[in-house]
């Protein structure tokens, strides 16, 4: 598919979920306070660009405003992703397997990396947004609650 075809189809899906505001930025979020879909305008011509755009209209359409732990996000992400897949079937483009499970394995990393005991690297509960507890060895220690992909432990005990 031509780049203008391909931005043709962005500038369709932007019009189709006209309910929904749209603003230019530098990478692809959902900002579910405000219910804007923030877009790289310099991504639409590619495949990955489409997708990205899509499964930021996906967790707007889900209605994916809030979550408590992280593997509610990691749940939130893969419906997402798979209504991704059916918006794209629907508008006939193109939709990387491979490039869904590389984003999904990203998340996968950065939960597994907030959930590792500092202590003895043993996997643990969350027990609220920002604390995990160890069965193992008891220690406790909290994360940031942001949802980026860097992760800093702070011991508790």
């Amino acid at each position: 598919m031509s780049s203008t075809k391909q931005r043709g189809k962005a500038e369709q899906i932007i019009a189709d979920f006209s309910q929904h505001t749209f603003e230019a930025a530098d990478d692809f979020y959902f900002d579910a306070a405000d219910d804007v879909i923030f877009y790289n305008p310099n991504q639409l011509h590619t495949p990955r660009g489409l997708m990205s755009l899509l499964h930021e209209v996906a967790h707007a359409e889900l209605a994916h405003f809030d979550y408590r732990s992280d593997l509610e996000l990691f749940a939130m992400e893969t419906q997402a992703w798979n209504k991704t897949r059916e918006l794209a079937i629907e508008r006939d483009i193109a939709c990387s397997d491979h490039y869904i499970e590389q984003c999904l394995a990203s998340y996968s990393r950065w939960i597994d990396a907030r959930s590792t005991c500092p202590v003895c690297t043993n996997f643990s509960l969350q027990t609220d947004s920002t604390t995990y507890h160890c069965f193992s060895c008891k220690t406790r220690w909290h994360i940031q609650e942001s949802a980026d992909m860097r992760v800093r432990r702070v011991r508790l005990n």
